[in-house]
């Protein structure tokens, strides 16, 4: 039955059946066929070059050097990163920075040297719990 074409059901007598099925008139829309196809022009290709610019922007603050000065700004720059949902962008970048805090935070064995108030302490450790690091508020007193 299946030689690749199609036929119409076949009733309980044997007899082809035809089909009457009912046909909407739709008014055409407004848009008309305007978005069935969208030409690339010069516009977007400097879109996706500044989008490319900025991607790389945020590479490169994730990827600076991590000091006193930047602790809590690399902090709020990794969660705002994430809030904005484009993290997915930037993982392995992430990891890293992450991992370099831990380091320094654990190294030190005192969090409240890098983070001075409640706020990015908080912060720290909910972002090193979300990347699967191990750390525990009683280690650090």
């Amino acid at each position: 039955m299946s030689n690749g074409s199609l036929s119409l059901p076949i009733s309980a007598s044997g007899e082809n059946t035809s089909f009457n099925r009912p046909t909407a008139n739709f008014h055409p829309s407004v848009w008309g066929d305007r978005f069935l196809s969208v030409p690339c022009s010069a516009e977007s290709d400097s879109r996706i070059q500044e989008a490319n610019l900025l991607k790389e922007d945020v590479r490169k603050r994730l990827v600076s050097p991590i000091d006193d000065n930047n602790f809590s700004l690399k902090l709020n720059f990794i969660d705002s990163v994430q809030r904005l949902g484009v993290s997915y962008h930037f993982e392995h970048e992430i990891d890293n920075a992450l991992c370099q805090i831990y380091d320094i935070s654990t190294k030190e064995n005192n969090i409240i040297a890098h983070c001075d108030d409640l706020y990015h302490t908080a912060l720290l450790f909910r972002l090193l719990r979300q990347h699967g690091y191990r750390i525990y508020s009683s280690r650090f007193s």
